[in-house]
């Protein structure tokens, strides 16, 4: 299957998040297989500061396999407030592991609004913050941890407590 032929049957499925879901689960996974075209769809969407459809298609691309060669992409978007989908790029910088995310990580984490939109009383998309600072593992991320830690905020010491 193509990946046109995939977009062509997300648009027919897109108001339904399960059969979306399916539909990436169906496709080959961490193969890499649509990683070029991904690209250019996700830089596109980034030149023309375009949201709709950045989801799916960031979620295609975690599902085939984030590597190096998105890093200038998920840099482009982290920190972008044209967009909803931070929680699902940390996501993708977890995968990398790369200490060049930490200071936007941390921004993430200390700035609600616009980065957490969506984030309730458990703060998913905070938590998901200090999961990839801690895979990153570096001086400055633990660091940054540190600083996230003496905040006091309860879900950051949640999320701190499972590596003890």
């Amino acid at each position: 299957m193509n990946l046109d032929n995939i977009i062509k049957k997300y648009q027919a499925l897109k108001s339904d998040p399960f059969a979306v879901s399916n539909l990436i689960f169906s496709l080959p996974h961490k193969e890499k297989v649509f990683k070029t075209q991904l690209l250019e769809l996700i830089q596109n969407k980034i030149r023309d500061q375009d949201s709709e459809d950045l989801g799916f298609y960031l979620s295609l691309a975690y599902w085939d396999g984030i590597d190096e060669s998105y890093k200038p992409a998920l840099k482009g978007l982290i920190q972008a407030t044209w967009h909803t989908y931070h929680e699902d790029i940390i996501e993708s910088i977890f995968e990398l592991k790369d200490d060049a995310f930490t200071d936007d990580l941390y921004k993430i984490a200390i700035t609600p609004d616009p980065y957490r939109q969506y984030d309730d009383e458990l703060e998913a998309t905070l938590r998901k913050c200090v999961h990839a600072l801690k895979a990153i593992n570096s001086s400055k991320a633990n660091e940054r941890l540190e600083q996230l830690k003496a905040t006091g905020n309860k879900n950051v010491l949640a999320a701190l407590e499972i590596y003890h």
